[in-house]
């Protein structure tokens, strides 16, 4: 369920527990502190099984983080956006690795990837213009485009080959940030969960439909 930047957090009716607000938080902070490791294992040419494991790890780390909270009822808007943007960090850090580690397949598909980073930092752009934050959607499409990125950092860090499977998570990553975009000009105000663009078109209608907000 989408989320205002003003809804008030849950309250369970018991008090919750310090582990379950705590390791939601400890794996988005793990998933941070692996971004420049990662970077450090290719410059130390460290043996790409090593990163392989962090690379894991984190993914690990990114599906339990949310999982969890959501599961224990402690997501919030400041654990989606630090979320939100410990994936970025940490998605640049990888792009740095793939460059550092394989340069000339970089190189190959350099277009696409140019193309994907503008449209994230337009995005950026779009988002501080708007709501002066960084959006936390957290969007299906953008779950899609993390998930070819898995066999992409497999194929490409431990055998030095991606096939056509970068070209399809480049072409997932436009669209996802397309979508996000789109939702960051469609939403009245800052909005955290939203999964697919019809969600962000029906929050802009019940709005705009609301006395308060009509002219």
């Amino acid at each position: 369920m989408p989320r205002l930047a003003s809804t008030p957090p849950h309250h369970a009716s018991a008090p919750v527990p310090g582990y379950q607000q705590f390791t939601p938080w400890l794996l988005v902070a793990i998933r941070l502190a692996l971004g420049p490791l990662s970077i450090l294992m290719v410059y130390l040419d460290l043996p790409r099984w090593i990163w392989t494991t962090q690379f894991l790890l984190a993914i690990l780390s990114d599906i339990y983080d949310g999982k969890l909270a959501r599961q224990w009822g402690t997501a919030s808007a400041g654990l989606r956006r630090a979320d939100s943007i410990t994936d970025i960090f940490y998605a640049f850090s990888c792009l740095a690795c793939f460059w550092m580690a394989e340069p000339d397949t970089i190189s190959n598909h350099a277009a696409g990837i140019a193309i994907v980073v503008a449209l994230q930092l337009a995005r950026m752009g779009i988002d501080w213009l708007r709501f002066g934050k960084l959006a936390s959607y957290h969007a299906f499409s953008m779950k899609l485009f993390g998930l070819t990125l898995i066999p992409v950092g497999i194929l490409l860090m431990g055998f030095s080959e991606v096939y056509w499977i970068m070209w399809l998570s480049l072409a997932m990553g436009a669209a996802a940030q397309a979508e996000a975009m789109t939702m960051s000009l469609i939403l009245p105000r800052w909005t955290y969960d939203v999964k697919h663009i019809g969600i962000a078109l029906s929050i802009r209608k019940q709005y705009c439909t609301t006395p308060q907000n009509q002219l």
